[in-house]
């Protein structure tokens, strides 16, 4: 990369010109490089990634920070300085559960066999969480309610207190579903 004072006889300058160069600042210093067009390959394994992350992300997302969920994990110090809750919990349910194609399916299994499977599928619903699919994935759709109950499990393991969070996953009913979902919303 080239360090440039005055690009095209200028103090400053930014920007591409005809998609074949950009100029820039980067640490206060000008520099000027060769543009680049970034991939976006539309493969089945890239697809998987976007399902896998894209799902989880939705929701997480519903997660309001400052109400009693965001709170507990502020208050047990779980998210590490300049993460936002939203990316602890993404990156901790993906390292933790859904470590690929295999291990997501395996979820996806286990919350459709769960007995409380209508009260998660009515819980997305309330939340405005959709079923996630791409047509150039190879894995099956993120189901709506695989994200509640995967946070469900995350938050089991995290030591959230209180009612749901010291229920095993396998035995919650609609109450500890809807307990967590007000969670997501109310403040203690």
């Amino acid at each position: 990369m080239a360090r440039v004072t005055g690009p095209l006889m200028s103090m400053d300058a930014r920007g591409s010109v005809a998609k074949a160069i950009v100029f820039s600042i980067w640490n206060g210093v000008n520099y000027v490089r060769h543009w680049l067009k970034p991939a976006n390959p539309e493969e089945a394994g890239q697809g998987d990634r976007r399902i896998i992350l894209g799902g989880t992300g939705r929701a997480v997302g519903q997660i309001q920070a400052g109400k009693a969920f965001a709170e507990q994990l502020r208050t047990l110090g779980l998210v590490p300085a300049k993460q936002s809750k939203q990316s602890f919990l993404v990156q901790y349910i993906l390292e933790h559960y859904i470590l690929g194609s295999t291990t997501y399916a395996a979820e996806l299994a286990a919350i459709s066999d769960h007995t409380s499977k209508d009260a998660f599928d009515a819980a997305a619903d309330a939340l405005g969480i959709t079923e996630f699919d791409l047509d150039y994935a190879a894995v099956a759709p993120y189901d709506k309610a695989l994200g509640l109950y995967l946070i469900a499990k995350s938050a089991i393991a995290l030591g959230l207190s209180g009612t749901p969070y010291t229920t095993d996953i396998t035995a919650w009913v609609t109450a500890d579903v809807n307990g967590m979902v007000n969670d997501f919303t109310n403040a203690d």
